[in-house]
């Protein structure tokens, strides 16, 4: 009998989901009492577990596999038409400052735990939001008059209720640790190579969701990345990178050994060519996106401008605000977002997800149709003609949640083969009196400038591009410069795209936090880009030669 009673009693204990649904409740009735009310809230736990396998130089440097959970509360006080997330202008300092990481529980822990733990968050969070309405009341009374007024939140038209299995990451770490040493001396056997890491990461999210309005939501990810990240210092100073990844959903899919000694010897190849390379000039004239680049391209000059939440402030530059209806790309491309499309071009795309962090489900949004500007990225902040969510709310941790990218999609529908691509670039260089034309192969990332305070402008950090010669000398590698621009002036120039799509997963940094996103395209050729020298170290390389590693096991140098 005593047997029975106890396992009856775990059988009995709540769920972290009846945790914070009752918790929930029980302070927003408490709030709706009190002169400043909410009108809606949301409790969010996210149940992280992160795996990391790293080698350098020869040698296991990392092996760990922790677990955690982080609570997150989002209140809204007042109304939904104006609410305590209303834009202070004027308050920067205030803007974002009240969010902090939270630490949870684990499942050991007493349920008292678990419910102490979500009373203080509430009770901060109510707080600090019944301050801020206020403050938000009378920055509205002492400025001007806002250049799109818009409700601050829309209401969701039912509750959802879905829960979701979040499968175990299930890897043989110890042969994954033999696996990263062979391979990181193997990328070490170069002398041309001064630094180098081959990782894989796991990561498996559980989220539970529950809100004001009956949504209650169980639901999560799982992704592997394989990285290998490789560098030198060539004669002038310049600290030269090779960096290979490969982001998947299931452990059963992360490369063989037998893949990842191509990946390293293509690495270290790469690496002694772009040593070697020449640093190439600021440039203006045809230039060949490929599609990794193209996609990252397109996140930076479109993605980040149609965010709608920043179509609300008064300090973002709204490039497109006024554009929808109106051309902004050549009528043979379309641009959408869908987080909903797991896999595609043979690749598992990063910015997959099920729901949002507002609990929305994922769904498709239109941005560039027939080269006509048609609509942003929604969360349930309204603006103006766009009053509900297409499921583009996302944050990490600690963060409140905006719209941001998931998979970011170029469709051409007139495309040419990758070999009349560059037959296009020649002609195009030779129509301008130019040299050469440049075709961009490997990119590092990239970065925007959306706001009113600087230039409107975008970077994209090539580190791999080619010089097409027109008179038909060899193609060269060059190093050393990132493409740059303005919106208009480059979507004005492109002409033409392949008939193939690459891939570019990574994540992607801005206020509400890093999240993984995805960029698909084709190559883009465009008349006219621009290039800018890319900041260059100025050490010298080592004055020691590299200790190299010998058949008897004893150190000798490179020479």
């Amino acid at each position: 009998m005593l047997l029975f009673l106890l396992v009856l009693g775990v059988a009995q204990a709540a769920s972290v989901e009846e945790v914070l649904s009752s918790e929930l409740d029980r302070a927003m009735a408490v709030f709706s009492e009190q002169d400043e009310k909410p009108h809606y809230a949301a409790v969010v736990v996210e149940d992280r577990e992160q795996g990391t396998i790293s080698a350098r130089d020869g040698a296991l440097s990392a092996s760990s596999l922790k677990r955690e959970r982080l609570l997150d509360v989002d209140i809204r006080v007042g109304d939904p038409a104006l609410d305590s997330t209303h834009q202070l202008r004027g308050f920067s300092a205030m803007e974002g400052g009240d969010r902090r990481r939270n630490d949870f529980p684990l499942d050991d822990a007493p349920e008292a735990a678990l419910r102490h733990e979500v009373w203080k968050e509430l009770d901060r969070a109510y707080r600090d939001a019944a301050e801020r309405i206020v403050i938000v009341r009378a920055n509205l009374n002492v400025k001007v008059e806002e250049e799109s007024p818009a409700p601050d939140f829309t209401l969701a038209t039912a509750p959802t209720v879905d829960h979701r299995e979040v499968s175990p990451i299930e890897l043989d770490r110890g042969a994954w640790e033999t696996t990263l040493v062979e391979i990181s001396e193997r990328l070490d056997a170069s002398p041309v190579v001064h630094r180098s890491s081959v990782s894989l990461a796991s990561l498996r999210v559980v989220k539970t969701f529950v809100d004001t309005e009956g949504t209650r939501l169980v639901h999560g990810t799982t992704r592997l990345r394989m990285t290998m990240d490789l560098s030198s210092t060539a004669p002038d100073g310049d600290v030269v990178r090779v960096f290979r990844s490969k982001d998947l959903h299931r452990p059963e899919a992360l490369p063989a050994p037998e893949e990842l000694e191509v990946w390293a010897d293509e690495a270290v190849a790469r690496l002694e060519e772009l040593v070697q390379a020449p640093r190439g000039q600021p440039y203006s004239g045809p230039v060949i996106l490929a599609g990794k680049a193209a996609g990252v391209f397109i996140h930076e000059v479109l993605g980040h401008r149609v965010e709608g939440h920043r179509q609300k402030r008064e300090d973002e530059g709204k490039t497109f605000a006024d554009y929808v209806g109106r051309p902004i790309l050549p009528e043979f491309i379309d641009v959408f977002d869908d987080p909903t499309v797991a896999h595609l071009a043979g690749h598992d795309l990063n910015g997959f997800y099920v729901y949002d962090d507002e609990g929305t489900r994922a769904q498709r949004a239109d941005l560039v149709d027939d080269g006509i500007f048609v609509g942003f990225l929604m969360g349930r902040s309204p603006i103006p003609g766009f009053d509900q969510s297409n499921g583009h709310a996302r944050r990490m941790a600690g963060r409140a949640p905006l719209t941001r990218m998931g998979n970011t999609i170029v469709e051409a529908r007139r495309t040419v083969s990758d070999a009349e691509l560059r037959k296009m670039l020649l002609a195009e260089v030779r129509a301008q009196g130019l040299e050469y034309g440049v075709v961009v192969e490997e990119i590092d990332g990239g970065f925007t400038l959306t706001g009113r305070q600087m230039p409107n402008a975008f970077n994209v950090r090539a580190s791999a591009s080619w010089r097409v010669y027109a008179d038909g000398r060899p193609d060269e590698l060059v190093r050393g410069i990132d493409l740059v621009g303005t919106p208009f002036a480059a979507f004005s120039n492109l002409i033409a795209a392949s008939d193939s799509l690459q891939v570019f997963n990574g994540h992607c940094g801005a206020e509400s936090g890093w999240v993984p996103v995805s960029s698909v395209a084709p190559n883009l050729l465009f008349q006219r880009l621009e290039f800018q020298l890319k900041e260059k170290q100025q050490e010298r390389p080592p004055l020691l030669a590299k200790p190299m590693a010998s058949d008897d096991g004893a150190a000798e140098v490179a020479r």
